[in-house]
């Protein structure tokens, strides 16, 4: 007789307890897309009133911004699913029976382990390759519905890259067609390869004029030495730039993991601050790796309380999330702020939460 602890990777039993969580999987990414949608919506709600916007662009705004609710949803989804799946099958005795046939509790959650793998990689997907494009759409849907709002003329660390220059603005603030500048700097790729490197204190850009203030001007062969380095009082160079470059970067969720680790390499070679970008990149990976981690989490602390009641299934996996989402952003403030290493701040929630996973599984086999 085949034991059932041998049983092949993938049996009857894997598939019963798959059906078992496809249901409450699908209600818990359901119930959290509708609720996000449902903030979106009160928070633009003065906006659309104020300016007359018509219903079909309402919906094409909640559409182009519904993948990133799902990035978001998923893991909620990944953490009830299973939460109410053990807690049905605990509840019922299943487990009970199967534990006393030979199969132990990591065979029996294996089957959501895999389920939250697949949600992983879908979560993935969906955050490197459908999200970037609908949040461009989203913004810019966004900005031509609200163009006569009041929008800020003032904003920190832009980069813009055109021709064969790179800049770099500290602090760009706008007044009427003129833009004030502070902290300029200006890189150009000369024709025999080498660099040119323009830094300002102050400055301002308007009608394709950049006008600099005290620049120090530094001349770099193709092998990265000095050739030679200049000052003045003044600096003009025709360069002609759109003003929105100055005021509207991609923003992390607009890009790609690829194009954010671009933007990273060009603000540290404008010597910018690249912390946010860097916790944000990382995030781009560990986000999805959510799903995998609750669907490890949730199965075992609703073993554990399962015999006191149905609802606590449905508590259960909303203090779980209400829990690992505030760590992940108490971390990735930490992160930004240089407390902890990027890398280290995107992936510390999944580290803390999977170890206490697999130790308390541990500890009930």
């Amino acid at each position: 007789m085949i034991s059932l602890r041998t049983l092949p990777p993938f049996t009857r039993l894997d598939r019963y307890i798959a059906r078992e969580m496809l249901v409450p999987l699908g209600i818990g990414v359901f119930a959290i897309l509708l609720m996000l949608i449902g903030n979106l919506l009160f928070t633009y709600a003065p906006w659309f009133f104020n300016y007359g916007v018509p219903l079909t662009a309402v919906l094409q705004m909640v559409l182009y911004y519904t993948p990133y609710l799902l990035v978001l949803s998923l893991p909620v989804g990944a953490a009830v699913g299973t939460a109410l799946t053990v807690n049905r099958l605990t509840r019922d005795s299943e487990i009970t029976i199967m534990r006393m046939a030979g199969v132990s509790l990591r065979r029996i959650f294996a089957p959501m382990l895999l389920i939250g793998a697949l949600l992983s990689g879908v979560n993935f997907a969906l955050n490197e390759y459908l999200v970037p494009p609908s949040m461009q759409q989203f913004n810019k849907l966004r900005n031509r519905m609200f163009l006569l709002a009041p929008v800020p003329n003032l904003t920190s660390n832009a980069v813009i890259r055109t021709q064969n220059y790179m800049i770099g603005v500290g602090i760009a603030q706008q007044q009427g067609d003129a833009v004030l500048l502070e902290d300029v700097l200006i890189l150009e790729r000369r024709e025999q390869e080498g660099w040119l490197v323009v830094k300002a204190p102050r400055g301002k850009y308007q009608g394709g004029v950049w006008e600099l203030y005290e620049p120090t001007v530094h001349y770099y062969q193709p092998d990265g030495k000095v050739a030679d380095v200049q000052r003045a009082t003044r600096l003009v160079i025709n360069l002609q730039v759109a003003l929105q470059d100055f005021f509207a970067a991609p923003t992390p969720e607009e890009q790609t993991m690829a194009q954010l680790g671009e933007q990273i390499q060009r603000n540290r070679q404008m010597g910018l601050d690249t912390r946010t970008l860097e916790v944000s990149y990382h995030l781009k990976a560990a986000v999805p790796v959510a799903c995998l981690v609750l669907a490890l989490c949730a199965p075992v602390l609703s073993f554990l309380l399962a015999r006191a009641g149905g609802f606590v299934g449905v508590l259960l996996a909303i203090v779980l999330v209400f829990v690992f989402w505030n760590t992940l952003l108490l971390f990735q403030i930490l992160g930004n702020h240089g407390v902890l290493p990027p890398l280290l701040a995107a992936w510390a929630t999944n580290l803390l939460f999977g170890v206490g996973g697999l130790t308390l599984l541990r500890r009930l086999e």
